[in-house]
């Protein structure tokens, strides 16, 4: 083969190369461009839409001259119940998911009053 044949391949696949390189590189600044002018464009209309809704603000200065309402509200809190071990059971049992009560729900005749 021709070495002179061999270098001018070789020149012209890396003049190719540099070019599609360089083809890339302008296509890439082109996009970015557009990209940085859709930008802009976004922000210019979203300033003027809100100028113009700040425009259409009317301020209004009203005098109220009502007296003044105050509603109390009353919370009960019932710190100081006091419940056996059992009847906690039972109170977790519901809140967990309706326990059924032993007994058909009703109190045995021996049961005394729990007292504080």
């Amino acid at each position: 083969m021709n070495p002179y044949l061999i270098i001018a391949t070789l020149v012209a696949v890396l003049a190719a190369g540099a070019g599609g390189f360089k083809l890339g590189a302008d296509h890439e600044v082109a996009a970015k461009a557009r990209e940085e002018k859709h930008i802009a464009e976004a922000v210019e209309a979203a300033n003027k839409a809100s100028a113009e809704a700040i425009a259409k603000i009317k301020v209004v200065n009203k005098t109220i001259q009502n007296e003044v309402q105050r509603e109390v509200q009353n919370n009960v809190v019932y710190r100081d119940c006091k419940l056996p071990a059992d009847g906690l059971r039972l109170v977790q049992q519901a809140l967990n998911g309706g326990a059924v009560p032993v007994g058909g729900g009703k109190l045995p005749q021996e049961a005394a009053p729990v007292g504080r």
